[in-house]
């Protein structure tokens, strides 16, 4: 068979590498597992939500203080740290921030055995670099249970992404949503003058926390607001239930903030019932950036 080739067939010529732009994708949603040998009771996501911010942003400042000033001793002046305003809530002031961008610590029990088992962080103004390198080092969380010497929670990191990458409960679309923490007053009844409520009246209470929840709703949710039912859910008793095991009473309600008065604020149960299915997450009302007022 004769066949012919060319005669610089061999030759070896530089070829021009493509250049790879960077793409940062944006990361609005991180799932972690919880891990113990005796896992949180479902009345404790208050203080594992706190537990996790707090351990979070300790490791996002000294990370980020590491890259900038090398060997130097981390400050003791808390004011000195650096800080996330998606993480901590709050700009570089130490003010609150406004709006609801920043990150929600959404501790929640998927397996229906009344224990956490699960953290969702969500943002909707979403996690940068820094932020998410915090989210690749955490490995433990101390929310000053008891007996959490001998047992400590551990976190598993499970991934980070859009909300539309996850499958998780808090995160599907529904038309029905129910309570699966209290939902916590905004603001306080009115036991005086021509607007008072009679705080002994189930009914009354109710009424009330129904007319936050729906200001919280157009305030936090605008585009689901408009066509929704909202229904307590109680017992006979007119008792509110969640998951017809937790009463509003029995989940931690107080932050440790110096003035933090969640634990005298009304809290309730609600089932909201939508024209369409909306998605998830759906957190509102008081300390609903630390797991409360989920649905």
């Amino acid at each position: 068979v004769r066949y012919t080739r060319s005669r610089e067939c061999f030759k070896i010529e530089p070829k021009a590498r493509a250049r790879h732009t960077a793409r940062h994708t944006p990361m609005h949603v991180v799932r972690y597992a919880l891990d113990s040998t005796v896992l949180p009771l479902v009345t404790d996501t208050l203080p594992v939500a706190e537990a996790a911010r707090r351990t979070l942003m300790g490791l996002y400042g000294r990370q980020v203080w590491k890259r900038l000033h090398g060997a130097a001793d981390y400050p003791d002046d808390v004011t000195q740290r650096p800080k996330s305003p998606v993480l901590s809530g709050k700009d570089a002031s130490g003010n609150p921030l406004k709006g609801h961008g920043h990150a929600y610590y959404l501790p929640t029990d998927e397996d229906g055995d009344g224990r956490l088992d699960h953290l969702t962080i969500y943002a909707p103004d979403g996690f940068g670099a820094d932020e998410q390198r915090a989210f690749d080092a955490l490995r433990r969380l101390r929310a000053g249970r008891e007996a959490e010497a001998r047992h400590p929670l551990r976190v598993l990191l499970l991934g980070m992404g859009t909300v539309e990458e996850f499958g998780c409960r808090p995160l599907q679309a529904s038309q029905v949503w129910e309570s699966s923490t209290p939902y916590v007053a905004t603001r306080y009844a009115k036991t005086r003058g021509r607007d008072r409520i009679d705080l002994r009246s189930p009914a009354a209470r109710a009424a009330f926390l129904i007319d936050d929840l729906r200001s919280q709703l157009r305030a936090v949710r605008p585009d689901i607001a408009g066509e929704v039912t909202i229904e307590p859910l109680w017992d006979r008793n007119q008792v509110f239930s969640i998951a017809e095991r937790w009463r509003p009473i029995q989940f931690k309600r107080l932050r440790w903030k110096r003035g933090d008065d969640g634990g005298r604020r009304l809290a309730g149960a609600f089932r909201l019932t939508f024209a369409v299915p909306v998605a998830g997450p759906l957190a509102l009302g008081c300390s609903s950036h630390f797991g409360l007022g989920q649905f």
